[in-house]
């Protein structure tokens, strides 16, 4: 199967926009004009993770082998994020104790974090407890538990079947947050639209469905450059959306457009600037720089005393000398655990030796 590098850069692009929104968040400007300039471009970061999961779901589906049964496939996810996953948890538990902020409930947000379960709990100081951008991680377990069975099933329908189901996945995404006012207790909506496992499946199997219409040569989406264009308009009109869509929604018609686009501009050898090697790189390392730049912010803040607010330039520098800082870090802990455990993790099981 063709390698897919348009997809790696742009999974870095997904990252930085959820590293602008925490930036943002913590280094906080003074000139209301720039602060909002930095709304206008990371108000809507949070949908780097809408990204990632329409991005999982048409990556598995893409690099599927069925015939190496599901219990392959799931050492080799465990591989792929979970040493990594754990080493930034330690980073961050050690973050909480260097700067102070142990919570008063402890043990059992980072028992929920060390095993990947807190994104099933409904108390934020257990999904948002340790390390907060881990839940998504606990998102990806379900949907890797599930992408056998799901995968199996898409794997029998056309694209007279395909495009409706992924209608209908759009259709849903959007209307969680009315499901939620209907269905959930109002302190537990956000949690029930933007971390729930179950809610956030319709993002990762609408990447599945939209991988198997790439791989039916039934996609008939814009090219790279239109679509780029619509998820950018899409992504920065997202201000004036309903509040209630702006965590996940908003952006998922951009999402599902652009995702297919970049995969099939590989395939056909178009030009793609998400396809040079710095993007790709940074694609590489956008997994460990998704789990450490948060500590790396709130430490630095806190023990630098840097949230401001500040002006302009001092921002940006701040904002710049923090991103890397992460992506240090990151390459670190790319190079040196995730790389290393995935290649020691994933190796194949050994059958025992028949009984003679």
């Amino acid at each position: 199967m063709s390698r897919l590098p348009s997809l790696t850069g742009l999974r870095f692009a997904a990252a930085f926009a959820v590293f602008g929104l925490h930036a943002y968040s913590f280094v906080t400007l003074a000139d209301p004009v720039a602060k909002r300039g930095a709304q206008l471009l990371f108000d809507a970061g949070d949908l780097g993770v809408s990204f990632f999961f329409v991005l999982s779901g048409f990556v598995l589906t893409w690099s599927a082998r069925p015939e190496r049964g599901p219990l392959r496939f799931w050492q080799g996810r465990v591989a792929r994020i979970y040493p990594a996953y754990l080493v930034a948890l330690g980073l961050a538990v050690a973050s909480l104790y260097v700067t102070d902020r142990v919570p008063p409930i402890f043990w059992e947000p980072l028992g929920a974090s060390a095993v990947l379960l807190h994104g099933w709990y409904t108390q934020d100081f257990v999904y948002l407890g340790i390390n907060p951008v881990g839940w998504s991680l606990s998102g990806e377990m379900f949907f890797y538990l599930c992408f056998p069975l799901l995968h199996a099933a898409l794997r029998r329908l056309g694209p007279a079947a395909l495009y409706p189901i992924a209608l209908v996945l759009v259709a849903l995404t959007w209307s969680m947050p009315w499901i939620a006012e209907v269905a959930v207790v109002p302190e537990h909506e956000r949690w029930f639209v933007y971390v729930f496992p179950v809610t956030r499946m319709a993002e990762f199997t609408l990447g599945v469905v939209l991988a198997r219409l790439v791989l039916l040569d039934a996609w008939r989406g814009p090219g790279l450059r239109l679509a780029t264009a619509i998820f950018v308009a899409n992504y920065l009109t997202v201000g004036w959306m309903p509040a209630v869509t702006r965590d996940t929604a908003a952006a998922i018609v951009g999402t599902a457009l652009l995702v297919p686009a970049a995969a099939l501009a590989d395939l056909r050898g178009e030009r793609s600037p998400w396809r040079h090697p710095v993007a790709v790189h940074l694609g590489e390392v956008s997994y460990s720089f998704f789990l450490v730049h948060l500590t790396v912010i709130v430490t630095a803040t806190e023990l630098l005393d840097l949230r401001g607010p500040w002006a302009l330039w001092p921002a940006l520098g701040i904002a710049t000398a923090l991103l890397l800082v992460s992506y240090a870090l990151a390459y670190v802990l790319h190079r040196w655990v995730e790389v290393p455990a995935m290649r020691l993790l994933n190796r194949p099981i050994p059958r025992p030796a028949p009984v003679r």
